[in-house]
């Protein structure tokens, strides 16, 4: 009987964390919204359908990473060239995952690898924010956070896919420049949103030299890799000196 009284409680903890999760999640919802409409909408004027669309939203859970493999993948790059372009985008996320570890040192594996398969940038700083606040960061609490950013992303994705494909065909068709101008406007905002300028600045300017003098001499795909292997480069070694100090 108190085997049973105690394993209840335990569950009821478990859930109540769980649900505390959610509601964390609460003000970061419209930021996946915003972002998740437009990567679907994307997608739809990139060519590919909604189930496509669908599966790649809840497979590639990177809003960067998106916009990155639709705009690579319709300017015809081999997709070794995207593969390891979204890869090296997606490279920040090791670092994250590292930093919660200090919260996980005693928990099952299964629960560390769900833990970090469902971080995103603003799930980090959510559980950074709870981790620092209350000394843990129990892992009910983190999948209620993880699970609700994922679903909303994902149902942003479909509903933007599926806005763009009742738009009519010559609306479509004035819309092609969404895909230049969106993945210009999110490099820009996210130029202007961080701490650290000088570092952005370098890898942007970094990729457009690469990019301008190898273009000459190199295919596309083949230039598309290094300038993203250079400017990543760049954006780790900033992250782990922001880590270090």
């Amino acid at each position: 009987m108190s085997f049973n009284i105690d394993y209840e409680n335990a569950e009821e903890a478990a859930s109540g964390r769980f649900i505390a999760g959610v509601i964390a999640c609460l003000p970061t919802m419209p930021g996946y919204w915003s972002i998740g409409m437009a990567a679907g909408a994307i997608g739809t004027l990139s060519g590919f359908s909604l189930l496509h669309t669908t599966l790649l939203a809840a497979g590639l859970y990177a809003g960067s990473a998106h916009f990155l493999f639709y705009s690579l993948w319709a300017a015809g790059a081999e997709s070794a060239s995207v593969i390891l372009s979204v890869a090296l985008v997606n490279m920040r996320y090791l670092l994250m995952s590292s930093a919660l570890s200090v919260w996980f040192r005693n928990t099952p594996t299964l629960q560390k690898l769900i833990g970090g398969v469902l971080l995103t940038d603003e799930t980090f700083g959510v559980a950074v924010q709870h981790a620092t606040r209350t000394g843990a960061l129990p892992f009910a609490w983190l999948l209620g956070l993880n699970v609700s950013a994922w679903i909303n992303w994902i149902l942003a994705c479909v509903a933007g896919a599926w806005l763009a494909t009742a738009l009519p065909s010559y609306l479509m068709e004035g819309l092609s420049f969404s895909l230049v101008s969106m993945f210009v406007g999110l490099l820009v905002m996210t130029w202007y949103a961080s701490r650290r300028k000088i570092p952005e600045t370098a890898a942007i300017f970094a990729a457009i030299v690469i990019t301008l003098i190898s273009s000459q001499y190199l295919s596309l795909h083949l230039v598309v890799i290094i300038a993203a292997i250079m400017a990543a480069g760049i954006k780790l070694s900033q992250s782990w000196s922001f880590s270090g100090s």
